[in-house]
């Protein structure tokens, strides 16, 4: 999810930020953390914050971020990026829904309801990315239920040219204007009167109809693009001596799990529930868009480590350990039943079907996709050339 790092490396004046690929690999294992809770003989997942399902708005940030860096110097072709994209996500998010339903339990696939909520209706809407729209929970976590976040992100990549214009001027109005808009949906919600939870995962709720809406999560997408301004303009150059960098890491780091931990929860009581739609999901993305920045840089110790190969390769594979995790989860949750499973066994088959993934399936996957379209396209312009008119 989010930007890939290796699009830096078809530009040889755009710097590699290797530590960012390898904090890919931590959200991604923040939202594996959390889903974890429900392995009911694991314990460790219980000693973690509250928060770890904020990676996904870590992905987010991060993702505003990368994109900006690899297309703010160079030309942008709207279809040609909105095609790149596509390719970036959809050869694994099909790869997953199909593994989903060949090896998962029927009865964990999916919800299956009448009308607009039956299962077959909402795969189309899931297939073409688009059922982050839907205000149910039923189309939300609908098959495999993390991809509601890649339908999001794939919102942000059409607004993304757009965003991109003039940014070095305008990231502050680009950063107002889309806070105001996140207030704008809540208030939407509460104007109808519709309830901010309800029982029925076929029901509309004002909960699902902002956590996986692109209009509030714009946000924090918006934020990792002015994050990225700022750190061009303030710290990219920045000279400093490698321990005052690590320190900087270092004490970010902490602060970060700290926030996570517990400053995240202290404002909570006193705040307006509506507010807290808002909040609940998100509240932490300004605390990863510092840690991005002072990463980006990647001259204190910490950084040039995550900027290893073996760390970087983690990077690499984390969008497919993102997208798989839970469907193996629910393997292991029926096939061993009332039977613990080790966490060892769990994270080794992740990794080793992850690594498959990204390098049978999200790779050439990718490459098939770009190579269709240019046929085609190729095939199109031929037909309407003067050579080819009759």
């Amino acid at each position: 999810m989010g930007g890939r790092l290796s699009d830096v490396q078809s530009s040889p004046k755009l710097e590699n930020l290797k530590a960012l690929t390898s904090l890919r690999f931590i959200a991604a294992m923040m939202v594996v953390a959390h889903h974890a809770l429900n392995v009911q003989h694991w314990p460790w997942p219980k000693l973690l914050p509250g928060t770890m399902f904020h990676g996904v708005s870590f992905f987010f940030v991060l993702s505003g971020f990368i994109l900006t860096h690899v297309y703010s110097s160079k030309p942008l072709s709207y279809p040609s990026f909105l095609r790149s994209r596509f390719a970036r996500l959809w050869p694994v998010h099909v790869a997953a829904i199909c593994l989903l339903a060949a090896i998962v339990p029927k009865d964990s696939v999916t919800f299956d309801g009448p009308g607009m909520f039956d299962k077959w209706v909402v795969l189309g809407f899931n297939l073409t990315l688009l059922h982050s729209l839907f205000p149910f929970v039923a189309y939300t976590f609908s098959w495999n239920s993390v991809s509601w976040s890649i339908s999001t992100e794939m919102f942000f990549y059409l607004a993304f040219p757009l965003l991109l214009l003039n940014i070095d001027r305008t990231w502050h109005w680009k950063l107002i204007a889309s806070a105001l808009v996140a207030a704008a949906l809540v208030t939407f919600w509460w104007a109808l009167g519709v309830p901010q939870e309800s029982p029925n995962i076929d029901a509309v709720s004002a909960s699902f109809g902002s956590y996986p809406n692109p209009l509030m999560r714009g946000l924090e997408f918006c934020t990792g693009m002015a994050t990225w301004v700022l750190w061009n303009r303030y710290l990219r150059h920045r000279s400093l001596p490698t321990w005052a960098w690590t320190l900087l890491e270092i004490a970010l780091l902490a602060l970060c799990v700290y926030w996570l931990k517990v400053a995240f929860w202290w404002p909570i009581p006193a705040m307006n529930s509506w507010v807290l739609i808002w909040y609940g999901p998100a509240g932490s993305f300004w605390m990863f868009a510092i840690l991005i920045a002072v990463f980006a840089s990647s001259r204190g110790i910490l950084a040039k480590v995550l900027s290893i190969r073996p760390f970087v390769f983690l990077g690499e594979i984390s969008f497919s350990i993102y997208m798989l995790h839970l469907i193996l989860m629910k393997v292991y949750s029926a096939t061993f039943q009332s039977t613990d499973f080790s966490e060892a066994s769990y994270f080794s088959v992740l990794f080793l079907v992850a690594t498959a993934s990204y390098l049978l399936v999200e790779k050439p996957g990718q490459r098939l996709v770009l190579r269709k379209w240019r046929s085609a396209r190729s095939s199109a312009s031929a037909q309407t050339s003067p050579a080819a008119t009759p």
